[in-house]
């Protein structure tokens, strides 16, 4: 049955905003021992494992009602691999933008000011690592092969021909946690334009910091052409042609 407009709409917003407040805010937590003891002691592997289950757990509280989509380049991707409707692309990226702006807003509430403006986290921004030679280069790299990984993961786990497979769709949350282990230290491994706009947004509003929406082109870029070149991948694997 397909769902209304505004149903889906609820949902996709929900899922991006449990993926980017519990993501952004984990990087906060992990990232200043003075206001969270605990922090330090957690590091990336907290950070990748917190987004990965956050995921898992929009995909299993309204992934029947949206697809769990949560990104729009996931969103661009499954329209141009002939998996979704073409007049539902824009209301699905206008909510997942709106969630992920609302999370950060909410994240701002509880941690305040002073967690909020902690240098080179401003909000669990994602920012290239500027310590690279060629950084925005290997950025924009890191966000086109990790989105690369995620968007195949989310469409080989959903295809018709992988339904029997009963832990498939748990790969995407396992996917999006290795990729940020092994990219967050270039580009901060956002994947996700939504995710990255929600932080750098209020960051800016707010006057925390002008940096993350300074970078913010990588995150747009990177996982556009990313999901891009999986969605060509999928047709080609899956003969989609």
């Amino acid at each position: 049955m397909e769902r209304s407009l505004s149903s889906v709409m609820l949902a996709e917003a929900y899922g991006t905003f449990l993926l980017t407040f519990i993501g952004a805010t984990s990087i906060t937590v992990a990232s200043d021992a003075n206001l969270f003891s605990v922090g330090p002691t957690l590091g990336l592997g907290f950070v990748g494992l917190a987004h990965g289950l956050a995921l898992l757990a929009g995909i299993a509280s309204v992934g029947s009602i949206s697809g769990g989509y949560f990104n729009p380049a996931i969103t661009f991707a499954a329209f141009t691999a002939g998996r979704f409707p073409k007049n539902r692309v824009l209301p699905y990226v206008v909510a997942q933008f709106a969630g992920a702006t609302f999370a950060a807003a909410v994240e701002l509430a509880m941690v305040g000011m002073t967690a909020a403006s902690i240098p080179g986290v401003d909000l669990g921004s994602n920012l290239p690592n500027t310590a690279l030679p060629n950084y925005l280069f290997a950025a924009v790299l890191a966000e086109i092969v990790g989105t690369t990984f995620l968007t195949m993961a989310v469409l080989g786990s959903t295809d018709k021909e992988s339904s029997g497979i009963a832990w498939a769709s748990s790969s995407i949350g396992l996917v999006l946690a290795a990729t940020i282990w092994a990219l967050a230290s270039v580009s901060g491994a956002s994947l996700n334009p939504a995710r990255s706009f929600g932080p750098a947004i209020i960051s800016l509003i707010f006057n925390i910091d002008t940096q993350p929406i300074s970078y913010y082109w990588i995150y747009v870029v990177g996982p556009v052409l990313g999901a891009l070149l999986a969605a060509m991948l999928y047709r080609l694997i899956y003969k989609r042609v």
